[in-house]
């Protein structure tokens, strides 16, 4: 099954803004019941997964399991912690997706959608494909009505006393649109 998540991922690339996600069925998610956001969200939360990185969509489909079964199994949280994540071969992978809550900031995670960046970003920032892939999502929240007009975007270390999303990624996004310190 996982060919279909590297042959998904090929396709999706050429694809618009908004269909480059790759769903939960293609990765083989685990089936959970979580609690729904709040939608339209307010905000954009920016995070690193502070661990290994992935450029091929294989590796990146078995990394996004291995993450759900971290905070699913070692956590006890009800599923993967993201709404969305982001590899380095520049494709966004659905995590709990657009309606259900993410579980990153307590106080946030009903009214914000986090992106996570897949791997460790204090001195090397993502590459160019995963930076362009993450502001084509947030521009697919736009067009779709998942964000409020006037949302603001925030690093994970603006909420919560962590290096998420690491000193390097977090340089990038301060230059983005709605970005609030």
């Amino acid at each position: 099954h996982l060919i279909s998540c590297s042959v998904l991922s090929m396709l999706i690339l050429e694809a618009s803004t908004c269909s480059n996600i790759i769903p939960r069925s293609a990765w083989e998610a685990r089936e959970t019941h979580c609690p729904k956001m709040n939608l339209p969200a307010k905000y954009i939360v920016i995070i690193h997964t502070a661990g290994r990185t992935c450029i091929m969509s294989d590796e990146c489909c078995l990394l996004v399991q291995d993450i759900q079964s971290l905070f699913i199994d070692r956590l006890n949280s009800c599923d993967i912690g993201y709404n969305f994540l982001v590899g380095q071969d520049g494709v966004i992978y659905e995590g709990v997706g657009w309606n259900v809550q993410g579980s990153r900031v307590p106080g946030y995670n009903d009214i914000a959608l986090g992106i996570a960046f897949m791997g460790t970003f204090l001195g090397t920032p993502p590459n160019a494909a995963a930076l362009e892939a993450a502001q084509n999502l947030i521009q697919c929240a736009e067009d779709k009505g998942y964000l409020i007009p006037n949302y603001l975007l925030v690093g994970h270390s603006d909420i919560v006393n962590t290096l998420s999303p690491g000193q390097a990624l977090y340089n990038i996004i301060k230059a983005w649109p709605h970005f609030k310190h």
